[in-house]
Formats: structure tokens, sequence, C-alpha cells
């Protein structure tokens, strides 16, 4: 079984596309069938792991990368469309 799809960080709450999924095709990683891709997914692009509430974080490398504007579904796209960045707490 061949990995298609990689989780940087035990704390991330997606998962990335390491070649283009077709809707239906199982995500593999770390040599486990983990669930089906709910639509077509380009590789580099982002997949949810799990369920992810509006106004949760999207966890990439272990950080909260972007906010959810809407819930996103197990194997569905995240991307642009619904997410948005999340405010710094960095002051200048």
């Amino acid at each position: 079984m061949t990995n298609n799809a990689l989780r940087t960080n035990l704390a991330d709450n997606v998962i990335i596309a390491l070649q283009a999924l077709k809707k239906g095709d199982m995500a593999i990683v770390e040599n486990q069938k983990i669930f089906e891709v709910m639509e077509d997914i380009q590789a580099g692009h982002k997949i949810a792991l799990e369920s992810i509430a509006a106004g949760e974080k999207v966890y990439r490398y272990g950080e909260p990368i972007v906010e959810a504007t809407r819930t996103i579904n197990r194997g569905e796209w995240v991307h642009v469309h619904n997410t948005r960045p999340v405010p710094s707490d960095m002051t200048v």
C-alpha cells in the first residue's frame, strides 16, 4: 500500500495530499487507509482529518494556520473557500 497523504504532526487536524486524489479515493497515511476523500483534491492541498467546526483552528505542523468559516467534514478539501486567516497575537 502506497501512502498518498502525509500527516506532518500528531496535533494536526489535516493531512496533505502527496498526489492528486479523486472523490472516492481512500486517503492512505502511514500505510493505513483512513477515510474516503469527499471531493477531488490537488497534490499539496489539505484534507480534513476530522470534522472541523466553524470557528475552530486548522493545525498543520502542530500550529494553527487558519480558522474554519464553516464546518469542514472529514475528507473534505481545506482551502480559502472554507477558511480565513488566524488573527495574530503578535504586537509590532
